[in-house]
């Protein structure tokens, strides 16, 4: 028999409605639509995909970061005061810095603006240079954003340090990159660090 005459025979045998799904309904998957078919799969309608869950590290009890969906990935802290290093490329890195001291011991928002320039000054051996003070917005929580530049073993170094002061918390959520200048794209991974990071009520 020739190659021919078994493909019309298959043909014949097996009518193309046994190779065909039949759709039987639509059903709500992940928030998007599917399509329900006779033979119990399903697919996602309209060339819709599924979306990506949003996954959270837990900082502190109280902190999380959900860096899932944006690319940051965890590094190993530098010191044990860090809570959570991560970096998203070969430039930019973060850090969160928590304590359990607040306002209530003394703390002031213009004391830890001090601090920050201070410990960047120990850690680096160089005086850092203030590049900008801005206001900053965590959840109602009402900050500043010391943004100031240091040079690290002969680079340069320039931070983003949004710091929190607390009643019994005060919080340092930290972007550097290897770089000269305070770029839009290291604002942009400011801003995008802070909005994923979410507060317990």
């Amino acid at each position: 028999m020739t190659l021919r005459a078994l493909i019309l025979l298959a043909a014949l045998l097996f009518p193309a409605q046994a190779f065909a799904q039949a759709a039987v309904g639509k059903a709500i998957v992940g928030g998007k639509t599917v399509t329900l078919f006779d033979d119990g799969t399903w697919e996602f309608a309209d060339g819709a995909t599924a979306a990506k869950p949003v996954t959270c590290d837990t900082v502190t009890p109280t902190v999380q970061f959900c860096s899932s969906a944006l690319g940051w990935t965890t590094s190993p802290p530098a010191s044990p005061e860090i809570n959570a290093a991560y970096r998203i490329d070969a430039r930019h890195y973060a850090q969160f810095l928590i304590e359990d001291l607040g306002s209530d011991d003394g703390l002031t928002a213009e004391f830890m603006r001090q601090v920050v320039l201070d410990n960047a000054k120990m850690a680096t051996g160089n005086t850092p240079e203030v590049i900008d003070v801005q206001p900053v917005g965590l959840g109602a929580l009402t900050g500043d954003t010391v943004i100031y530049r240091a040079k690290i073993n002969g680079l340069d170094v320039v931070f983003a340090n949004s710091v929190f002061v607390e009643p019994k918390r005060v919080m340092q959520i930290m972007t550097y990159a290897i770089a000269s200048e305070y770029t839009a794209q290291h604002a942009g991974y400011q801003a995008e660090f802070l909005t994923n990071t979410k507060l317990a009520e």
